[in-house]
C-alpha cells in the first residue's frame, strides 16, 4: 500500500517560491493501478518523484508497505523502489528491442527469472489491453502512451 500524508513540496525559482504539491492525502491499495493526469507543471513528475524518494517532500510522509521511506537508508530505499512499479511520462525505450522487451527490461535489471519477467510482462499488455503489441518494436511500454499516442498505435496500418 501507498501511503501520502500532508505531503508538500515547495521550489524556489527567481520569482519566489512555487508550491508544486499542498497538502496532499492519498491511498493507493495494493494491487490498484493508478494514472497521474493533469495540465503541464500541475506537479504530476513531482508527485510520482515524492513517492519513490527521488524528490525529498517538505513536509509531510511518504509510506510505502508500512514504511517510512523518508526515514530508510540508501540501501533499504533501493530495495523499497524495486517494490514500486512507475513509469513516467518521459521514458526511454530501446529501439532494438520489442514492446515486451522494453517492459521485461528493468525485470532482467533486477535478476528476476527470463520466464517469470516474460510472463508479467504479457501480464501487464493484458492488464491495459495492448497484448497484440508485444512483438511491435515501435510500440512503447502500454502504460506510459498518451492516448493520442495509443489511438495511432492501435490503428490497423500504425
Amino acid at each position: 500500500m501507498i501511503e501520502l500524508q500532508h505531503l508538500t513540496k515547495r521550489f524556489a525559482t527567481q520569482g519566489g517560491t512555487v508550491v508544486a504539491l499542498n497538502d496532499i492525502n492519498l491511498t493507493i491499495r495494493d494491487g490498484d493501478v493508478y494514472g497521474i493526469i493533469g495540465m503541464s507543471g500541475a506537479g504530476k513528475s513531482t508527485l510520482v518523484r515524492c513517492i519513490n524518494m527521488l524528490e525529498r517532500p517538505d513536509e509531510g510522509n511518504v509510506i510505502v508497505n508500512g514504511k517510512q521511506m523518508q526515514d530508510l537508508r540508501a540501501a533499504d530505499l533501493r530495495a523499497a523502489r524495486r517494490e514500486i512499479t512507475m513509469i513516467f511520462q518521459q521514458f526511454n525505450l530501446l529501439m532494438q528491442r520489442t514492446c515486451l522487451r522494453n517492459i521485461m527490461f528493468p525485470m532482467e535489471l533486477a535478476k528476476v527469472p527470463k520466464d517469470k519477467a516474460e510472463a508479467r510482462a504479457r501480464e501487464l499488455l493484458e492488464l491495459v489491453g495492448l497484448p497484440d503489441k508485444a512483438k511491435r518494436p515501435d510500440a512503447p511500454p502500454p502504460a506510459t502512451v498518451p492516448p493520442a499516442r495509443r489511438a495511432q498505435a492501435e490503428k490497423p496500418d500504425a
